[in-house]
């Protein structure tokens, strides 16, 4: 009863009708904004739905999507600028999460009324002055930043950028300049992760992951996987392995930490660990029931955690966050804020290249 009265006065969710309705998230978008791309009768279906539920769109956003309206026909309210700022130019094809902020990106100014300018930073002839020339030649105010991965700070030659236009960061926080941004929640997914594989019966989870990669997300990947490490013996808690970079280059300082610590599962984000086991300093020198289990997706194959990590989410929310910045008022003080997103996740814990299906005891 209490549980029940719960739901009903919580906000209603976009998730919330999908999941109702049996139908995506973008569906449900579709059919609430009126798209002719959903049938008349799924929106007169989903519109009912979202009353019953309660669900309020946000009104600046229906107030200004009314003003594109022409004809029947939507116009872009104005076009935002997409930086890719990872050092590689294809990392969006490479690696997924990027891939979905993008998606979620996209989809959101579609929604909203944007048309999206993509821009890679590290193009050898853009140079600030152009850049912005680009920008001012497109009536660009601001943008989303993503793929900045290896570095918290940006490249410094942009510093004009940075401060005559606005933007937001999508997956990690900026140090240098500071923007808003948001991200999903790395604590939560390494803690629900550890917590889980320990409840199903593993004794010695065990982390490895670059002491660089976890400083760019502020300690939280180390953060979850510690505190879930709480629920075991103080015997059984194994310090995260960190010199991934130093076992790139000589897999024997893995060997050597997993002699010692013996862990029985390993959580990555690296896709070369479950490669490490294999080589031959080290097959055949430890035990085979060690399972790779993976906190992030860095490619298309294999099986994976059963975490929605709301990569896509993420981009949708920086999209909401710029338009929020771009539309306040001139005069208006703020401070840059951080959104942190929290993975869904299904009860069945899926594990990534296991090299021991058999279950433990």
């Amino acid at each position: 009863m209490a549980k029940g009265c719960g739901q009903q006065n919580r906000k209603a969710r976009l998730k919330d009708i999908a999941e109702r309705a049996g139908i995506s998230k973008a569906a449900v978008s579709l059919a609430l904004a009126g798209s002719k791309k959903v049938s008349i009768q799924t929106r007169r279906k989903i519109r009912a739905l979202a009353d019953k539920l309660g669900y309020k769109r946000n009104p600046i956003i229906s107030s200004v999507m009314s003003q594109i309206k022409s004809g029947g026909e939507k116009k872009f309210l104005e076009t935002i600028v997409l930086i890719n700022a990872n050092k590689a130019k294809d990392a969006p094809q490479k690696y997924p999460i990027f891939s979905k902020y993008i998606d979620g990106v996209k989809f959101e100014s579609a929604e909203i009324g944007y048309a999206v300018y993509e821009i890679w930073l590290y193009e050898k002839s853009l140079g600030a002055q152009r850049l912005e020339t680009i920008l001012n030649s497109r009536g660009i105010r601001g943008g989303i930043i993503v793929g900045h991965a290896d570095d918290t700070t940006l490249p410094s030659k942009f510093s004009n950028i940075w401060s005559k236009f606005k933007f937001v960061s999508a997956g990690i926080r900026t140090r240098n300049p500071v923007f808003d941004f948001i991200s999903a929640d790395k604590f939560l997914i390494a803690h629900f992760a550890t917590a889980n594989i320990i409840k199903s019966g593993y004794k010695r989870p065990a982390l490895a992951i670059d002491e660089h990669i976890d400083e760019v997300v502020e300690g939280r990947f180390i953060g979850g996987f510690l505190r879930a490490q709480l629920a075991l013996p103080e015997s059984a808690r194994i310090p995260p392995f960190l010199e991934v970079s130093k076992a790139r280059r000589n897999p024997k300082a893995f060997f050597e930490w997993i002699s010692k610590n013996k862990p029985d599962a390993i959580f990555s984000i690296s896709n070369t660990t479950s490669e490490w086991l294999e080589t031959p300093e080290i097959s055949g020198k430890i035990s085979p029931s060690i399972d790779i289990i993976q906190l992030e997706r860095r490619s298309e194959s294999g099986e994976w955690l059963a975490i929605d990590h709301n990569y896509e989410l993420v981009g949708r929310l920086a999209v909401r966050k710029l338009f929020e910045i771009l539309n306040a008022p001139q005069t208006s003080m703020r401070t840059p804020t951080a959104t942190i997103v929290q993975p869904d996740w299904n009860k069945k814990l899926l594990i990534a290249k296991p090299r021991n299906t058999a279950p433990k005891s």
